[in-house]
């Protein structure tokens, strides 16, 4: 058995070389994007929205307000028509002339050419009646000419104003008016009323059966509700049956209670045009915050593109110069691994799982020549100094170290290879690894902490070890659902490994060596082969072909349509510096030959 004590030792020394870690992750603008342009450009939005809802709400409450003032200036709009008519019929009410040519003794012709005239004329009042404390009219006239029967019929709340005036005259004597708004055919009316007496002091009241009470009313026109909006500077007001939504209105009712028109009229809005003038105020100002904001982000991405790239380049630096030490000591360090072909056994007794190096050889696409990946190859020594590469040793032995090295051998090899986008890695792990319970998260969490993508990983186990389908699947399951592919590795078809292409479990296979390394195979060889290739291909799965040393075996499994290829003849194993080397490097990777 060889021995290699002076190459190990050269490998030791060189050690694995810096991995290529780009600053500010992988995705150095994508990191930006998501820590520092995402918040700030939220916080902007978030910014202008407050600031339209404040403007918003403050607009609102003037609106408000301005519709509550409007509404207090027509009622006291309205209850100034009715004080006037209250004035009105007390000053007619209380002459003298009046008592004596109503009530002394009756005159219609001084009341034609007194009060009947002031009512054709309308100024101040446009329909008068007198009549007797049951309502009987004894003398009526308004603009539509003289007005009989009873008042009632005319105006239906003059019988409760007669009501609530006889109560008033008992109480304080017969200078109480009473007035109202009611309604009459020709629309809605101010109304007043008083019993005509004589104002002379310690007059005794008229009595009740001799009462004559004399009423005066105005229609509320639009030449009135006109006069009204100019007198109390309210706004201009119109009897409205169906007032449009958006409109302010103020319902009038008689004395019963009962409505007899609905005032309407446009409110002003002097909060919608302050709301509008800021907000073409705030577009302004927000506009040239926004375009500080973005200059600003502009030159903070330029400045962690350069950043990144000077830091980029630094590694890049190191890592070439490390490699040129490194790819010497690879080359001797795969002299000592091939000396050691045929390992017994016990030879791994004494040896520290977790002391192990770590090569990766490449896995390239002849058909299209780019490298596609690699895979990682774990080398352990023995006491005696002996180099135990993984893919020598008899399956048993490389599973029990393999076991042993555990999340270890994942953690280096995940955040060595991280950097190098685009290259995909494969690592042999153990069906007892697969079967553990808690495997699967491990093998996420190890992929989180070193920013290794899942899609990027693919997990072979030995297809000779593989255990019974149900005993695996369900690990296996939940490793898919991370994103993480599995391999069968020294794949051949036979009615196991079938079983596992059937039921889906597997996205790639590795075919075993001793189906592609003999060239003096005969028929039912041959046959085996090409059964194998072509029961994964019908799966669905991908195919790549270890071991490949000679031309004319890389020719028969191109023919047999397979693409993805690794061995001696493409490449050998590769310390992580001539590796990285070897995936930078602008030339064709298929062109190219380690060692």
């Amino acid at each position: 058995m060889a021995k290699a004590p002076e190459t190990t030792a050269t490998a030791a020394s060189a050690g694995p070389a810096p991995a290529l870690v780009l600053p500010f992750g992988a995705r150095p603008l994508r990191t930006f994007g998501l820590v520092v342009a995402l918040p700030v450009f939220l916080l902007y939005v978030m910014s202008v929205a407050l600031v339209i809802a404040a403007l918003a709400i403050m607009a609102g409450e003037m609106d408000r307000l301005e519709m509550q003032r409007s509404l207090t200036s027509m009622h006291a709009a309205l209850g100034s028509v009715l004080n006037d008519l209250s004035s009105a019929v007390a000053d007619e009410g209380t002459w003298d002339e009046a008592y004596l040519n109503v009530v002394v003794k009756p005159d219609p012709a001084w009341l034609d050419s007194t009060w009947g005239a002031t009512a054709r004329l309308g100024q101040s009042y446009d329909s008068v009646f007198v009549t007797d404390q049951a309502g009987a009219i004894v003398f009526g006239q308004n603009a539509s000419g003289p007005v009989s029967g009873n008042i009632a019929t005319h105006i239906p709340a003059a019988p409760t104003m007669l009501a609530n005036l006889d109560k008033g005259i008992a109480a304080t004597g017969d200078a109480t008016t009473v007035s109202s708004f009611a309604a009459d055919p020709e629309g809605s009316i101010g109304l007043a009323a008083i019993s005509i007496h004589k104002s002379s002091p310690g007059q005794l009241a008229v009595p009740r059966e001799a009462r004559r009470i004399l009423w005066i009313a105005r229609h509320l026109t639009p030449g009135v509700l006109q006069d009204i909006a100019v007198r109390y500077q309210s706004p201009l007001a119109a009897l409205d049956a169906t007032p449009a939504p958006d409109m302010s209105t103020l319902a009038i009712s008689d004395a019963d209670g009962k409505p007899v028109g609905t005032l309407a009229w446009t409110a002003d809005r002097p909060g919608e045009i302050a709301f509008n003038h800021a907000v073409l105020v705030a577009t302004g100002v927000f506009f040239a915050i926004g375009v500080i904001l973005a200059l600003c982000l502009a030159a903070i991405r330029r400045a962690l593109v350069r950043r990144a790239e000077e830091v980029t380049a630094a590694q890049m630096a190191a890592v070439e110069t490390a490699a040129s030490s490194a790819v010497v000591a690879g080359a001797a360090a795969a002299v000592a691994i091939d000396a050691a072909v045929d390992l017994p056994l016990g030879l791994i007794s004494g040896v520290s799982a977790a002391d192990f190096v770590i090569e990766y050889q490449p896995i390239l696409d002849l058909r299209s020549e780019a490298l596609v990946g690699a895979e990682a190859l774990l080398r352990w020594t023995a006491p005696d100094g002996t180099v135990l590469p993984q893919e020598s040793l008899p399956p048993r032995e490389r599973a029990r170290l393999l076991d042993r090295a555990g999340i270890i051998a994942l953690r280096r090899v995940a955040g060595e290879i991280a950097p190098l986008l685009g290259v995909n890695l494969t690592l042999t792990v153990t069906p007892e690894q697969l079967q553990s319970s808690v495997y699967a998260e491990k093998v996420f969490g190890t992929l989180g902490a070193t920013n290794f993508p899942a899609a990027r990983l693919t997990l072979a186990v030995d297809a000779p070890l593989l255990p019974a389908l149900a005993d695996i699947a369900p690990s296996i399951a939940e490793l898919h659902r991370f994103g993480v592919t599995i391999a069968l590795a020294e794949f051949s078809i036979d009615p196991a490994t079938a079983a596992y292409l059937d039921a889906g479990l597997v996205d790639r296979v590795r075919l075993a060596t001793a189906l592609t390394g003999r060239s003096d195979g005969g028929a039912a060889h041959e046959a085996l082969l090409a059964a194998t290739v072509d029961a994964a291909r019908t799966a669905g799965v991908a195919v790549t072909v270890p071991g490949i040393d000679r031309r004319e075996q890389a020719a028969k499994l191109l023919r047999l349509g397979c693409r993805e290829f690794q061995g001696e003849l493409l490449a050998r194993p590769l310390p992580l510096a001539a590796f990285t080397q070897l995936a930078l490097a602008p030339a064709r990777p298929a062109a190219r030959k380690a060692g």
